[in-house]
């Protein structure tokens, strides 16, 4: 099967916030100089002003999203991938987790012989 498709669709998530971005200014431009709604002019005399506060705002929130929802999502993500064996390299390592305790178990009864004799 081609990657081809998969890389295109990563590839456009990644830059997707690009555009966001850009259209997130250009709706704050058209808040801001609305002239049925003057609030924002009156609160924040220069547009720069505004997009400051908008600015912290989002910085406000990106801190939030890091220090709460990320941990959450990690947790969850975690959860589910070694829930019912979903997870191939999990069950690799819970198998070579158990004959590591198996040799553990081996090497102790030879310690055990060797003292012995």
């Amino acid at each position: 099967m081609s990657t081809t498709v998969g890389g295109m669709l990563i590839l456009v998530g990644e830059t997707m916030f690009l555009f966001s971005m850009l259209n997130f200014v250009l709706v704050t431009r058209i808040q801001y100089y609305n002239p049925g709604d003057a609030y924002m002019r009156q609160l924040f005399p220069n547009y720069l002003l505004f997009l400051g506060a908008l600015a912290a705002a989002a910085l406000l929130a990106m801190i939030f999203v890091y220090i709460f929802i990320l941990p959450s999502k990690m947790v969850f993500s975690q959860q589910q991938a070694v829930k019912d064996e979903r997870s191939p390299t999990h069950n690799l390592l819970m198998e070579v987790h158990r004959e590591l305790q198996e040799l553990r178990g081996e090497v102790d009864g030879l310690r055990q012989a060797i003292d012995k004799v």
